[in-house]
């Protein structure tokens, strides 16, 4: 292969496009530039192709780093997210799997967070939420089981409560609300008695 130009593409990101006889334009990295000494001229097919893929997981990486800036991300999220940007799966399975040696994705402590940050969901939507996310139910099980449902609905009825006031439209907007944070009807009755609201109308 001969390569025409590399031309800096991102100083920022240490990113360069090369361009091929044929035209063709590949990102790589200055580390991996400089690993396999890369340069304007004939390159050796194979050595060429390796300085690509390991330009693309240290680039992917990086997007992986940062996108986790924000807020934490489950396995599944960062894969979708690395996909999204064109990377296949060799440089996405890479990339989770060096994220997951550093402890920057933990699916087991995503889990947990999100229980103690959603206290007013129930063991079903908790469960919902999770498996849309990736995690699986061994990541979700010793958490799930330590919700208190009985109090997460009465503690997100009081809330309610407390900025109503309490008549048959609000009871119904209240009990609908409970329903779509996943409570079941018993529980649901149960909290409204506690707080003596008349359930008769929903018989």
């Amino acid at each position: 292969m001969i390569i025409k130009s590399i031309k800096l593409k991102s100083k920022s990101a240490n990113t360069f496009i090369a361009t091929n006889q044929f035209g063709n334009q590949f990102l790589l990295h200055s580390d991996a530039i400089v690993q396999y000494k890369i340069k304007s001229g004939e390159v050796d097919d194979e050595i060429f192709l390796k300085c690509v893929d390991v330009s693309n997981n240290i680039i992917a990486t990086n997007l992986a780093v940062k996108y986790l800036n924000s807020s934490i991300k489950t396995e599944k999220q960062i894969k979708d997210y690395l996909y999204k940007k064109g990377y296949h799966s060799p440089t996405v399975n890479f990339v989770v799997e060096k994220l997951k040696s550093y402890n920057m994705i933990n699916d087991k402590q995503y889990a947990e967070s999100y229980i103690k940050s959603n206290p007013n969901f129930s063991k079903k939507k908790l469960q919902q939420k999770l498996a849309q996310v990736g995690v699986k139910k061994e990541n979700i099980a010793d958490d799930i089981d330590s919700v208190d449902e009985a109090a997460s609905c009465l503690k997100s009825a009081q809330k309610f409560a407390k900025s109503h006031v309490m008549d048959k439209q609000n009871m119904q907007k209240l009990t609908r609300r409970l329903i779509s944070q996943g409570y079941g009807w018993d529980t649901i009755k149960s909290t409204l008695n506690t707080l003596d609201f008349d359930t008769d109308e929903f018989e």
